[in-house]
């Protein structure tokens, strides 16, 4: 295969560790190329600006917030995005599946799973585990009340704590109250990831499912056998 139809594969790791043995494992690969390691997210913003890999994996051990990853897929749409760690499920994996996210892979991902979800995210595949999948698929959204709801609403739109008092009619103290019991509801520290929240499911319509990035399109799904070596996938 020629270098320039390789697969390119961007690594984002604040792993020394792990970043030279992914690069060791890309390097095996005849179809696999590694066009870059970046372990700062300044560092990947700045390589997004200037290039477009095929891939981007993204070795979560680092804290990285949803605003975050909303910020990387606003920089480059196309990109493809893989999240690799362990813990990668329940809400956070909702909301990053609905902002593009491409892959979540388990920490104890086989090398052969591993390097399948690569190319097959390349493809236009959707690529996660069953069991995560099924809990996605199966994921509730929170109630929140009419309050909470104008709450969060405000937030979206950029309102500081002083705005949203006065357009409820409420003090700056009990603002604050409902933030602190919608962080906690909601599994969310940081008001960013609560706009995002807001933006995405109070702004696009009631009842209106979440659309993964493919076009109109829906692009095919390959499971992944926790602790196996086979692959299915399901069109």
């Amino acid at each position: 295969m020629k270098r320039d139809q390789k697969i390119r594969i961007a690594i984002y790791t604040q792993q020394p560790f792990i970043a030279q043995g992914l690069a060791a494992v890309l390097r095996s690969q005849t179809d696999l190329r590694l066009a870059a390691c970046l372990d700062t997210l300044a560092s990947l913003r700045d390589y997004l600006k200037s290039a477009t890999p095929d891939v981007l994996l993204i070795y979560l051990m680092t804290a990285m917030s949803l605003s975050d990853l909303h910020e990387i897929r606003s920089l480059d749409s196309r990109c493809r995005i893989v999240l690799w760690g362990q813990d990668l499920e329940g809400d956070f994996a909702f909301q990053a599946m609905q902002l593009g996210v491409r892959s979540i892979l388990p920490g104890d991902t086989s090398i052969e799973n591993f390097l399948a979800a690569l190319r097959s995210v390349q493809k236009g595949a959707l690529c996660f585990e069953r069991d995560l999948l099924e809990n996605v698929l199966s994921h509730k959204p929170v109630a929140l009340s009419m309050r909470q709801r104008q709450i969060v609403s405000l937030v979206a739109q950029g309102r500081k704590n002083k705005e949203i008092a006065f357009s409820m009619g409420i003090t700056e103290g009990t603002v604050k109250a409902y933030l602190y019991k919608l962080f906690k509801k909601l599994g969310m520290n940081d008001r960013l990831d609560l706009a995002l929240f807001g933006r995405k499911n109070l702004f696009s319509g009631p009842g209106r499912p979440a659309q993964f990035d493919g076009g109109a399109v829906a692009p095919s799904v390959l499971l992944i056998p926790r602790r196996q070596s086979s692959l299915s996938a399901v069109q």
